[in-house]
């Protein structure tokens, strides 16, 4: 993921060379945070920062990039640099890494970073219960948003036809789509509409041997340049042996079990793998709320340097992003507490465990969407007095100097009318006049400055 929320920050300490507050952000933030922030900037500006760090930190965050950042980073980087980067990453990591790698760089690289264990054999693929794939129905050509996934010799692996304990993951369907699935699945169009509804609230809805439960999940918009993080509704339909995901656009939650990221995953339990969506979506929204609240500090150090408006745009935004997230994480408390009651779900004691982390996860998700929410409000409105302030002292200001001025006008005025004036047949008047309105002009000023105006 990359987040541009930061990018004209960090190009301003770039610029000032403000090393000290690039290494207190990269060694106090978490790896896979700092790699979201660093990925939407240049390669060259990238590597740059990270040249501030530890080696050890910079492994780690080299290591958290996205595939495509790595790989740009990769024609910046020097031999030396590259070895390096190398030799700090965990010893699961590093073999990743450089099994990842282009073959040219990998001959290049030294021999005894790359000792690489040959590869089995992959075994036969097999279902979870043993089974070869079942091809009960299988999906036509013109149905091009639904994928069928089911878990083989412990992993996912998407398959061409849908049977027992499969999983269908819907992404942004067209009109064909849903109708397809409603009538092959009798599941009711109001269930497959209610999934793609952005206003939609978090609940859950049974109808006949369909279960519906809708949950808000958090998402990062990069084409949202005002607001990058939002939430959405994603659909979950239980049937009796299959599992049906719907929602408006892909998102890194349904991706992670995609990619095979989440341990003990598997599509034969679809009660369990329903909790692991809910704690995914929990864990989700904890990672961007400290992303949020890292992003919100670096904004108001420049807020509190010189206050701009883009600055002050940003953290409204940002309050608006935890306005969506408090409003969801509440509804979303609110649905697990109901499908507790309902006993929707199969509870043995490994899913009820399960199940109490969500519920204490999500209760730490809602407090700190406040508490950051309460923080943002309060600063917000500090820098709306602070600016105000600032406003009345520069008014004060030029209303004194306009006082002050005044007074040489009033004497130039009166000396430039055509009637008889004091002092006019004196060779002194001039003198006389300009003297005379400085010494008053300076009799105001110290009268200013005695009580403190100036």
């Amino acid at each position: 993921m990359k987040n541009p929320l930061l990018v004209p920050e960090f190009r301003e300490m770039l610029a000032a060379n403000n090393v000290e507050e690039l290494q207190s952000f990269c060694e106090s933030t978490p790896p896979a945070v700092v790699a979201d922030f660093l990925g939407a900037m240049t390669p060259q500006e990238v590597w740059e920062i990270l040249l501030t760090i530890s080696p050890e930190t910079r492994s780690l965050i080299f290591s958290s990039f996205d595939e495509d950042v790595r790989i740009a980073l990769l024609e910046v980087l020097h031999h030396d640099e590259l070895v390096d980067v190398i030799a700090n990453l965990p010893d699961e990591q590093r073999l990743s890494f450089i099994q990842e790698l282009p073959l040219d760089i990998v001959k290049k690289l030294n021999s005894s970073l790359l000792t690489l264990q040959p590869a089995e054999a992959a075994p036969a693929l097999k279902l979870v219960d043993g089974a070869t794939a079942p091809a009960e129905m299988r999906i036509p050509a013109t149905i091009e948003g639904v994928a069928i996934y089911n878990t083989i010799n412990s992993k996912l692996h998407q398959i061409d036809a849908i049977g027992r304990h499969s999983w269908i993951n819907v992404v942004n369907p067209k009109q064909e789509e849903l109708s397809f699935l409603s009538r092959q699945f009798s599941i009711p169009m109001d269930f497959l509409m209610a999934s793609l509804d952005i206003d939609e609230r978090a609940r859950i809805e049974v109808e006949d041997d369909a279960t519906l439960i809708i949950l808000k999940i958090p998402v990062f918009d990069e084409s949202n340049p005002d607001v990058l993080y939002v939430t959405l509704p994603i659909g979950i339909i239980l049937l009796k042996d299959r599992i049906i995901t719907v929602c408006a656009k892909e998102t890194d939650i349904l991706s992670d079990f995609i990619d095979n990221k989440i341990k003990h995953f598997s599509t034969a339990n679809v009660h369990r793998f329903i909790l692991q969506i809910f704690l995914r979506t929990v864990l989700m929204y904890l990672q961007y709320l400290k992303q949020i609240h890292n992003a919100s500090n670096i904004i108001q150090k420049k807020v509190e340097q010189a206050s701009k408006n883009q600055q002050l745009i940003k953290l409204l935004n940002i309050e608006k992003s935890l306005v969506y997230f408090t409003t969801s994480l509440k509804s979303n408390q609110l649905m697990l507490e109901r499908l507790q009651k309902m006993k929707i779900l199969k509870m043995d004691e490994e899913n009820e465990d399960l199940f109490e982390d969500i519920i204490t996860e999500s209760k730490q998700a809602i407090e700190m969407a406040n508490v950051y929410s309460d923080i943002l409000s309060g600063m917000m409105d500090a820098f709306a007095s602070i600016i105000s302030n600032n406003l009345n002292i520069v008014m004060k200001i030029l209303t004194l100097i306009t006082i002050i001025l005044s007074i040489p006008v009033v004497f130039s005025s009166l000396y430039g009318m055509n009637v008889k004036l004091p002092f006019q047949e004196s060779p002194f008047a001039f003198l006389i006049v300009i003297g005379s309105s400085l010494v008053l002009a300076l009799i105001g000023i110290l009268i200013f400055i005695r009580n403190k105006w100036l």
